[in-house]
């Protein structure tokens, strides 16, 4: 099976999955992190380009298709041996919630399906796994997804995740609710403290040294003479981030002026009354629509009717430059 080439980008992924509870193989984590990055652009509003990558609607949530290649690091896997074993292990994984109100039991992926003369895996999921991929409400991480897909270790990948972007350190107990034995789901496991260290947070650490922009001091905290947690101080290796991710967060800094051509910025100005914060606010789509809608600025020029008329006219703009960029 051929391997499939990737670009990096950041994908933000909700607090709700990486400090949830659960045992994941590296192909189950790469699944989550496709299904992650496939959600992100439904979010973004970007039109997927290719044949191999969809995302289509269904009464109970989405339909996913998606190369099983996708999933894989440097294997060959010819006979989908670990394709198969990682969607029938996920389909099997569920995710609980319960609040005051409700409680439910979903599946995190269903009815998986290879098709195996194209290479593609058919699968389904719920509405409520779907929101729960970018739950922001309790805040997110952002992470490279190239770095995220390369680890080895399922433990070093939820390190990433967890010291991805940290500037803090980060006190985490090992045993309760919270702690990171029930966080990976290895009650019965590793259970000298000594043990637990060697085999889940060294590996990562491990990893995360040898090749990830983020990684970690460990350091152990006690109650009398008992190992109660670990304190993980962050680290970041400036070198080791991706270079192009690096230029998008500068430029993420820089106002829209600088961005932004000068009769682009003075017609939004002028002739639609937004003001520079407003612009600032917005310039991401006003970027977007200035490097991608053919004559832009006739564009522009066409929406002063629909403006004059609109209640938020404003809104009216952003809304219609989001709407053709879907259409691209």
């Amino acid at each position: 099976m051929a391997r499939t080439i990737i670009n990096n980008k950041q994908v933000f992924q909700s607090y709700v999955l990486t400090t949830a509870k659960y045992d994941f193989s590296p192909y189950e984590k790469r699944i989550m992190y496709r299904l992650i990055e496939l959600a992100q652009k439904e979010i973004e509003g970007i039109k997927l380009k290719d044949n191999l990558r969809k995302i289509a609607p269904t009464n109970f949530g989405r339909e996913i298709t998606m190369p099983v290649s996708d999933i894989l690091k440097d294997e060959q896997d010819k006979h989908y041996t670990i394709a198969k074993a990682a969607f029938r292990s996920l389909s099997e994984k569920h995710i609980e919630y319960e609040d005051d109100e409700v409680w439910s039991y979903t599946p995190i992926i269903t009815a998986p399906e290879i098709k195996k003369n194209s290479g593609s895996v058919k699968f389904y999921v719920f509405d409520n796994i779907w929101r729960c991929l970018l739950d922001f409400t309790k805040g997110f991480k952002k992470y490279e997804l190239i770095t995220a897909m390369k680890f080895k270790s399922a433990y070093a990948m939820r390190f990433y995740e967890l010291m991805s972007g940290q500037t803090k350190p980060l006190f985490v107990l090992l045993e309760g609710p919270d702690g990171l034995r029930e966080r990976f789901y290895l009650q019965g496991k590793y259970e000298k403290v000594n043990d637990f260290r060697r085999k889940v947070i060294d590996v990562a650490k491990k990893e995360l040294d040898e090749s990830s922009p983020y990684s970690f001091v460990a350091k152990e905290e006690k109650a009398g003479k008992k190992i109660i947690g670990w304190t993980f101080f962050p680290v970041f290796y400036e070198n080791r981030e991706d270079p192009a991710l690096q230029e998008q967060a500068r430029m993420a800094k820089v106002t829209a002026r600088l961005q932004l051509e000068n009769n682009v910025y003075d017609y939004l100005k002028f002739s639609f009354d937004f003001k520079s914060d407003e612009i600032n606010k917005n310039k991401k789509t006003l970027i977007e629509g200035q490097n991608r809608i053919p004559d832009f600025m006739g564009f522009l020029g066409e929406l002063k009717k629909g403006a004059r008329l609109a209640e938020n006219p404003k809104g009216y703009v952003i809304g219609a430059i989001k709407r053709k960029l879907k259409e691209i």
